[in-house]
């Protein structure tokens, strides 16, 4: 992972990039932040099924009895979409400020408010005894290389060149900050790409937009700078070693043994041919798959998790999500290899909501939430070497969107946010492994109750 000094780092990209001494007060988005403000339902979808179902939100959702505790056991938490937002200090070390004439306040991606909640939900991670965070995708915002409210904070947007360099300012702020702060209470990260990584969907618009154009054309130089920031040591070597050696993905795919029990596979999802994004893996990665996972059978490795960002299938609940989901899904190449390869479990993101599918012998855990509208989650696991415990853990924050963070889109974050009380436990799941080898759910409860 690279590592350097934050404040300072931030301070001199900012004050190199901030040329303007006025904003535009940021309004409203669609994807982030839908035009009312309210809390939008839960939807559960299936792509050839009845209309979609309302059910109660995350943080209505009553509790339930916590899960066991494995003596001796490792321990993990997967916390996908884990910011999906663009939190920092712009004004980190001094760096110059851009002023809200509005306000006469300076514009910032982060203050007080969010500081301190989210303190309280990553002491809260750090607190179960496990030094390792798993993120299936969307750390960031990432809707970069464009200035809505044309304050100039990362340079000029108008050429494609313009683009990519503000880009790269806006990386070089805003990765360096979310890893600051896990690191900051001992935790290790294991990221995986997301949408938001490379732009945000769409990819492709009907009308012709410039900056949908600059994503599609520039994905593999955004796959290049997360893999910078988030998967590459301070010298400039890769975190990890087991990754594809060649394709599009040989610098964001990646296996690591992060226990004796546990072996965990990461992917990326996101692969661009005919002239578009898809969801899915390219032909180098999948082999390289099947490789990281013969040898996991030939070293008997109990417990083979897998994560990627798209859910396999629609049918999950979703929340303010645009619902993306792996192509041909359970039919793929990928679930095939999965299937055959003995995968245990798939940790997926996306959907901002909570939903477990039991398919072919593995365990399917669509998951994730989104910090900013007060609604933060993590699922905590267990993992011995016959047993394996899974206990989504729920926040119920507080939000206020009189005023509004400033990003690089006019999404604009709530600048109100506060997380007043400990998470609580609104499902759990127990699984063994069985004589055969296979997997077999003994017990479960609530949002982590297997669908099948």
């Amino acid at each position: 992972m690279t590592r350097r000094p934050l404040g300072a780092f931030l301070a001199v990209l900012v004050a190199s990039a901030l040329g303007c001494s006025s904003v535009v007060r940021p309004s409203p988005g669609a994807h982030a932040t839908p035009g009312d403000d309210r809390t939008a339902p839960t939807v559960a979808t299936s792509p050839a099924g009845p209309e979609p179902a309302l059910e109660r939100g995350p943080t209505e959702r009553p509790p339930v009895p916590g899960a066991p505790q494995l003596p001796g056991a490792y321990r993990f938490v997967s916390a996908p979409d884990f910011l999906n937002q663009d939190v920092a200090h712009l004004t980190a070390g001094g760096g110059r400020e851009v002023v809200d004439p509005a306000t006469g306040e300076a514009v910032n991606s982060t203050n007080d408010e969010y500081e301190a909640a989210l303190d309280h939900v990553i002491t809260e991670m750090a607190s179960h005894g496990t030094d390792d965070v798993l993120v299936a995708g969307d750390l960031v915002e990432g809707r970069w290389g464009r200035d809505d409210s044309r304050t100039g904070v990362f340079g000029p947007v108008r050429t494609d060149a313009q683009r990519l360099r503000a880009w790269r300012r806006a990386a070089a702020v805003y990765y360096p900050a979310w890893h600051e702060r896990f690191r900051a209470h001992g935790l290790r990260t294991y990221p995986a790409v997301g949408d938001h990584e490379v732009g945000d969907d769409p990819w492709r618009t009907r009308r012709r937009d410039a900056w949908v154009d600059f994503k599609r054309r520039h994905v593999p130089q955004f796959k290049r700078l997360f893999a910078d920031q988030a998967l590459t040591r301070a010298d400039g070597s890769p975190r990890f070693r087991d990754r594809p050696r060649r394709g599009p993905a040989r610098e964001t795919a990646y296996a690591v043994r992060l226990d004796a029990h546990v072996l965990l596979v990461t992917l990326d999802v996101f692969e661009r041919r005919g002239g578009d994004v898809h969801m899915s893996v390219d032909p180098a990665q999948l082999s390289w798959l099947r490789g990281v996972l013969r040898r996991a059978r030939e070293d008997e490795v109990p417990w083979v998790l897998v994560q990627g960002h798209t859910p396999m299938t629609g049918d999950v609940r979703v929340r303010n999500s645009s619902r993306l989901v792996y192509e041909e899904g359970l039919r793929s190449e990928l679930w095939r290899t999965m299937v055959e390869g003995g995968v245990d479990v798939y940790l997926s993101g996306e959907v901002h909501d909570q939903t477990v599918e039991e398919h072919d012998g593995i365990l399917a855990v669509s998951h994730g939430s989104l910090f900013y509208r007060g609604e933060a989650s993590y699922v905590l696991g267990q993992a011995t070497a016959d047993q394996l415990v899974l206990e989504n853990h729920q926040f119920r924050g507080e939000i206020g969107y009189d005023d509004r963070l400033w990003t690089t889109s006019r999404q604009g974050a709530p600048a109100h946010i506060s997380y007043p009380r400990p998470s609580i436990v609104t499902g759990t799941l127990v699984a063994r492994r069985t004589g055969s080898g296979g997997l077999r759910v003994e017990d479960a409860e609530g949002v982590l109750e297997p669908r099948s």
